[in-house]
């Protein structure tokens, strides 16, 4: 037996225990968050606007949304727009469906366990609250199982492919949001991941991709708008990389586009269903009016700059230039990679809320990380990397792993402000000045 298989043996062992383990840390993180609070949910903020398509749609059968934010929200958290009406006299959901969709499992298990528990079948109680949450989890850790394949197969070294899933899951912001699934993150890098391992399985050009795949593919390229509009902007990168792997014939590309119109067309439909007039932008009154200055701040400012409190998302896109540069092979992927990129900080910057309220880091940039650890995998297997430079890469994304945990201990512990407030130094060095004023 040569000595390849059994070292990708032994980097896929090494591999799985660090998913069992972030796994059961998220879990654990989860259980911890739910004894600390009084209501007992772990479904809170934002993420029950997104949960309320649910609930509203599979208990009650329709998509008025009072009782439910009223049974979802505690009183102090009520939303804003839960006082916007709608011409149709319905209170206004600013959020997609696409998160929703995803949670009708988890919903649906919880809904099983709250009757036979004898716990309230109104779909907010903690068997609820425990399934949708765990089963988002669930999803998001697994398909890092998928991405790390698909890196493979792609042709990232199996070292460096484990290496760069791992920084992707605990070195980053996306831990949190693993753990806070009922956000939307989460749930676009699962269906990102998936995706990526899809197109890395194309069969080549003799061959044809068969129908139900080409159309799977469409399915989740469709829910990728659904769960965040903006992951829209992925698009280039996506059709560069699935150029890549084949010569797509046009039944193939048309069952494909069907698959995600018919997905997307999910939202203006419900849309119309609330507002009774047809539109396409959930949000009713929120706009891209931050210009210059917030797409300056959404990368570089104090107040969540994505590259001042997640510096791996700068290595990553660095290594991402780099092989624009120096690897002609990699130049189409790699400058579709930096676009769609370019694009998000456009999107999120020009946001009025470009620093997007309470946030560990930039959350807006998640969705970007499968497409630039891709492309920087890439880069580093083919670039011949001495045992030095190895072992200096190695050293900085373990380094990277321990600042962004340190710095998600003190945003779970509240020891700096999670709305942006604070400066550098206040989230940096809050161990030293626990307590204090930043």
């Amino acid at each position: 037996m040569s000595d390849i298989p059994a070292t990708a043996r032994r980097y896929d062992r090494l591999y799985m225990v660090v998913l069992a383990l972030a796994l059961v840390g998220s879990l654990a993180v989860t259980v911890f968050a739910t004894k600390l609070r009084e209501d007992k949910r772990i479904i809170i903020g934002d993420a029950n606007g997104y949960y309320a398509w649910a609930r509203s749609v599979l208990l009650d059968h329709d998509i008025d949304f009072r009782n439910d934010y009223q049974l979802l929200y505690p009183p102090v958290q009520m939303p804003s727009y839960a006082t916007v009406l709608t011409p149709r006299g319905l209170v206004a959901n600013k959020y997609p469906v696409g998160i929703a969709i995803i949670e009708v499992p988890g919903l649906l298990l919880g809904h099983a366990v709250a009757l036979l528990s004898r716990s309230p079948a109104d779909g907010a109680s903690l068997p609820y609250q425990i399934s949708v949450i765990w089963s988002l989890i669930l999803y998001c850790i697994a398909s890092f199982y998928l991405l790390y394949r698909a890196l493979a197969n792609f042709g990232v070294d199996r070292r460096w492919a484990a290496g760069f899933c791992t920084i992707a899951l605990v070195g980053t912001n996306l831990i949190h949001y693993v753990v806070d699934a009922g956000m939307s993150h989460a749930g676009g890098v699962t269906v990102i991941n998936a995706l990526l391992f899809m197109i890395s399985r194309l069969p080549k050009n003799e061959r044809r991709v068969p129908h139900l795949l080409s159309l799977l593919m469409g399915v989740l390229v469709g829910l990728l708008f659904l769960i965040r509009n903006t992951n829209i902007l992925l698009l280039p990168f996506l059709i560069v990389l699935a150029g890549r792997q084949r010569r797509w014939r046009t039944a193939e590309v048309l069952t494909a586009l069907a698959g995600a119109l018919g997905v997307a067309a999910i939202q203006p439909v419900t849309l119309y269903l609330l507002w009774g007039q047809w539109r396409l932008s959930t949000y009713p009154s929120e706009h891209f009016s931050a210009g210059l200055k917030g797409v300056v701040g959404t990368l570089f400012s104090h107040r969540h700059g994505l590259f001042v409190y997640n510096p791996w998302y700068a290595a990553l896109l660095l290594l991402t230039g780099c092989a624009v540069f120096r690897r002609k092979a990699l130049f189409g992927l790699a400058i579709a990679a930096v676009g769609s990129f370019a694009l998000f900080a456009v999107a999120n910057g020009t946001w009025w809320c470009w620093w997007f309220d309470h946030s560990f880091g930039n959350r807006a940039f998640i969705e970007t990380l499968p497409m630039l650890s891709l492309v920087a995998g890439l880069e580093v297997s083919r670039n011949g990397m001495t045992r030095r430079n190895s072992i200096l890469l190695t050293v900085l994304m373990s380094a990277v792993i321990a600042l962004n945990l340190y710095l998600w201990s003190g945003y779970l512990t509240s020891a700096f402000p999670r709305d942006g407030s604070h400066s550098v130094a206040g989230a940096y060095l809050w161990l030293l000045h626990r307590g204090g004023r930043f």
